[in-house]
């Protein structure tokens, strides 16, 4: 059974082989298009514009706060965009490389991590877009500008490990359950609409949905991540613990997973 060092360890010693695969895989990407890498900062450029459009023109929508609801919104997507992506990319992941795995000596530890670190990429490079936005509604007085967006980073890293420790265990199952990818497009629809993205907590009712959405592992995560980018709000240390707290147990899980599968994922793929 691979422990959480020794799959770190792995990763390490193959780092150049991580560097390569995260560059094929971004190349891939963008492969034959004419904007190329731009697309990066494109995509979620047209998503707050239209998000922006709709919720204030034809759909208006007043935000819980005193943040635009554009921004709320935006600022609770571009994490689940990067979980959700990175979650699908690695239901096939590992399939998709099956050569790799049985004609060449390597690790299969090396995917999953390509394809987390590739979307992390892509949500880096959204970040600007949020800070510019946000910079924008600033200066038209609709908001003030939050200091506590330096705090962004930190509260990127429960994503990334929570990630990192999904995409260990979807990708190991997947290579033995091939409906499994099906099942997690159907999955994370109702996990989006059980996480306070379009919505914030305060808003539900007290009741068995409110409970539901108060007791989702993504909930803490989501909350933390919109009130250090947007809302000038230093969330109370309980949020954090339970963020992080959620974040290792993924993590832990995960790795866990993946150690009771790995010696027969070449054989399956």
């Amino acid at each position: 059974m691979s422990q959480p060092e020794g799959l770190l360890g792995i990763l390490y010693r193959q780092r150049g082989l991580l560097a390569v695969l995260i560059s094929r895989d971004l190349k891939a990407r963008y492969r034959g298009t004419l904007l190329g890498y731009f697309w990066s900062l494109l995509n979620p450029l047209l998503l707050l514009a239209v998000y922006t459009v709709v919720f204030t023109y034809v759909i208006p929508a007043r935000a819980p706060s005193h943040v635009p609801y554009p921004l709320l919104l935006f600022a609770g997507l571009l994490p689940w965009l990067f979980a959700s992506g990175a979650l699908l990319d690695s239901a096939v992941v590992l399939a998709d490389n099956g050569p790799l795995l049985k004609k060449v000596v390597c690790p299969p530890e090396v995917f999953p991590a390509t394809t987390v670190v590739a979307h992390l990429v892509h949500h880096v490079l959204a970040i600007p877009i949020l800070l510019v936005a946000m910079v924008i509604a600033a200066s038209a007085g609709a908001m003030r500008f939050p200091w506590t967006v330096a705090l962004l980073p930190l509260a990127l890293v429960p994503w990334l490990v929570a990630v990192s420790g999904l995409v260990l265990a979807v990708s190991a199952l997947a290579v033995h359950f091939r409906d499994l990818k099906d099942l997690l497009h159907n999955v994370l629809n109702l996990w989006f609409f059980l996480t306070p993205i379009i919505y914030t907590p305060d808003l539900i009712p007290a009741g068995l949905l409110r409970q539901a959405v108060l007791a989702n592992p993504a909930t803490p995560l989501v909350v933390l991540y919109r009130d250090v980018a947007v809302m000038g709000v230093v969330p109370p240390l309980s949020t954090w613990g339970w963020a992080y707290l959620v974040a290792l147990l993924c993590w832990l899980g995960g790795v866990w997973l993946f150690g009771r599968l790995r010696e027969s994922i070449a054989e399956a793929v």
